[in-house]
């Protein structure tokens, strides 16, 4: 279906997040830190380099979250699994105004490494700390791409969560071998 250039903003908005719905995706928090403040929000992830391993990250710019990755420069990624589905939740909303949000909505928290300073979710299935290289606006949120400076893996047997069609989901079966080496990961 086209959007008519005659559709009202609502209408139009409506319509977006109904196509946009239907965009499989794996459920992460990206953690920021800056002067003694932390936050963190749900976003939509994506690697966009190997060689230097980057990913890309959208954030609406208005967030507390984005704000402290713009003071930072840097980001944590905390791909989550299907247990952690309430810390999905719990990222998603806004915490009381000048609250550490980790803290105030009992998001457990794994401190960053040496040389990173981000705080992530304790116990996820991934956590990739970055330096943001590049912002680039998209509309109503900002792109920005982080280059990874460490990282840690969580249990092997877990599977990620999933959103799709306004849903939490779990991965399923696989369809297929594990794909050669060389292959994009």
């Amino acid at each position: 279906m086209t959007v008519s250039p005659d559709v009202d903003e609502s209408e139009r908005f409506a319509l977006a997040k109904a196509a946009l719905s239907q965009l499989p995706h794996c459920v992460v928090v990206v953690g920021a830190a800056a002067d003694g403040e932390r936050s963190c929000a749900t976003a939509t992830a994506m690697y966009v380099s190997l060689a230097p391993a980057q990913i890309a990250v959208a954030l609406f710019p208005g967030s507390h979250t984005a704000k402290l990755v713009e003071r930072s420069g840097e980001l944590s990624v905390s791909v989550l699994t299907p247990a952690q589905q309430g810390v999905a939740a719990a990222a998603g909303r806004s915490a009381p105004s000048g609250q550490d949000k980790f803290t105030a909505l009992r998001i457990p928290v794994l401190d960053a490494p040496a040389g990173a300073s981000a705080p992530a979710v304790a116990g996820s299935l991934a956590v990739l700390w970055c330096r943001v290289v590049r912002r680039i606006p998209t509309g109503d949120h900002v792109l920005h791409v982080g280059e990874v400076v460490a990282h840690r893996t969580g249990a092997a047997e877990a599977d990620a969560l999933l959103r799709f069609r306004r849903r939490y989901l779990g991965v399923g079966r696989w369809t297929s071998d594990e794909s050669p080496e060389g292959y994009p990961v």
